[in-house]
């Protein structure tokens, strides 16, 4: 591998550790995982894909960490990468609309 290449994946790796990561609930249903299955069956909230199909588009450039549901707030937030900045993007898990995005 590239020493630049190599430079950049090991950078990349600490900031996804560093980053602040959302607690998972723990609840006796499972988690935040088993409320958003029970969220999407009830038609509650959209699927993690089909949110991403809504907000990557609007991201070119940027690089996708990953995302988080929140089932309280009924919101998925989107992580991404610019550079060495995070940006994390909220979307209302029910209609797919962007909520907010962190700068």
């Amino acid at each position: 591998m590239q020493p630049g290449i190599m430079k950049r994946s090991l950078l990349m790796l600490a900031l996804a550790v560093a980053l602040p990561t959302a607690p998972v609930l723990a609840d006796k249903n499972g988690g935040e995982q088993a409320s958003a299955r029970s969220n999407v069956r009830n038609g509650g909230a959209l699927t993690s894909r089909q949110i991403e199909a809504i907000v990557l588009p609007k991201m070119r450039g940027k690089n996708y960490i990953g995302f988080t549901y929140y089932p309280v707030e009924n919101i998925y937030r989107l992580r991404f990468l610019e550079g060495i900045q995070a940006i994390d993007v909220d979307v209302d898990a029910r209609t797919g609309r962007i909520i907010s995005r962190s700068r």
